[in-house]
């Protein structure tokens, strides 16, 4: 111990030296931790919103599909002298013919599939068929079933399926 310092004054001097050596944060330091913490959570943001986009679309074309599918079992599941599976239809909203389409209402909280569209609500896809003669085959007509989504996502083009399939026999 030095000649005129006490023991609290040294004792002062050791804890002056601790606090002077501990390192922090600056304000500095903190405000560049938070721009670069916000432009990341802007950038998440973004993705989520693409997201969400992107999740939409998928659910209208499988939608679509499962809607072609099943007015295809359907038309597939006709007896051969049904007048139902007579040849005729259109696949557009120009050349569709009465009988050969239908408008097609997905509740979205239930699910439920309907060509009965419940009082203000609006049909949700189109749907359009054609069945024709076979120009090779005998006893055998094409199928072909196109869906439509009336409210297309954003941006972006109607979502839509066209499934083909021959029957014979």
């Amino acid at each position: 111990m030095e000649a005129g310092i006490s023991a609290d004054e040294d004792k002062g001097k050791m804890m002056k030296e601790i606090e002077s050596n501990q390192n922090g944060f600056t304000i500095l330091e903190v405000a560049i931790a938070s721009i670069i913490t916000m432009v990341g959570l802007l950038f998440l943001a973004g993705l989520f919103t693409l997201a969400i986009g992107q999740n939409r679309m998928v659910k209208q074309f499988t939608t679509t599909l499962a809607l072609a599918q099943q007015k295809l079992e359907e038309l597939n599941a006709l007896e051969r002298e049904d007048e139902r599976f007579a040849v005729g239809g259109g696949l557009t909203e120009e050349t569709k013919v009465d009988d050969y389409s239908d408008v097609v209402f997905v509740n979205p909280s239930t699910g439920t599939i309907t060509t009965e569209i419940p009082e203000g609500e609006t049909p949700i896809y189109a749907r359009y068929w054609i069945i024709e003669n076979d120009p090779t085959l005998t006893n055998t007509r094409i199928i072909s079933v196109r869906v439509v989504a009336i409210q297309a996502s954003q941006g972006r083009q109607a979502e839509e399926t066209t499934l083909t399939t021959a029957r014979s026999w």
